[in-house]
């Protein structure tokens, strides 16, 4: 794959915009039975570089759960400060904050996540993803994947205890398309025979935004 330039990258503003929508599992138990079925969850993401920003979330069915708009102020997101290092020892160093390196590969992939679902990347920061992916021992490469969306990306994954780690990345710009998080192996007495996706990250907009309002 190549890194090339994004629309993204020439888009103005101080803070980062992401749309995304998320399918995740839900388990409520009531008595001795535990039931667990896949909410859809769609969020839009306002992230500038000292960690001040708006997140809104809705969840579809509402079950009478309303739509949370909360805002934050500087230092309040999750996460190290600034933009994505273009610097792969420094991007190493903030996956390390987010994920602890002992789990090997899956951290890089789930730190990876943690960072790019929350920033808009330029090219160089993209480049240094792609470079750190490249460098980490254990990732494979699954060559072209379809997301939900219906767009091909190219597929990178982590796995440890059974459960894959899956970053899909646009092949020319290496922006990043989808995360899922899967159960490979059913546990012991379970009726299920296939592997079990219980998040999956679908990001539908990385751009710019000058206010959180926007």
């Amino acid at each position: 794959m190549t890194v090339g330039p994004s629309g993204c990258d020439a888009s103005p503003g101080r803070f980062a915009y992401i749309h995304l929508l998320q399918w995740a599992t839900d388990t409520t138990i009531a008595g001795n039975r535990a039931t667990t079925r896949i909410v859809l969850f769609e969020e839009q993401r306002w992230r500038a570089d000292d960690a001040s920003g708006r997140v809104i979330r809705s969840r579809y069915p509402t079950d009478q759960q309303p739509t949370d708009d909360s805002t934050y102020h500087p230092g309040e997101l999750d996460g190290p400060i600034g933009p994505i290092a273009t610097d792969p020892a420094a991007l190493n160093a903030h996956i390390d904050a987010t994920q602890p390196r002992f789990l090997g590969p899956t951290a890089v992939i789930r730190g990876l996540v943690s960072l790019l679902g929350w920033r808009t990347p330029n090219q160089a920061a993209r480049t240094t993803v792609i470079t750190v992916l490249r460098d980490t021992p254990g990732v494979a490469y699954h060559g072209s994947v379809t997301d939900r969306a219906g767009r091909t990306g190219v597929g990178v994954s982590a796995t440890s205890d059974g459960i894959r780690f899956l970053l899909i990345l646009n092949p020319t710009t290496g922006e990043l398309l989808a995360y899922e998080r899967a159960a490979l192996t059913p546990p012991p007495a379970s009726d299920r025979t296939r592997p079990l996706v219980d998040d999956y990250h679908l990001f539908l907009v990385h751009a710019h935004a000058s206010s959180s309002n926007s």
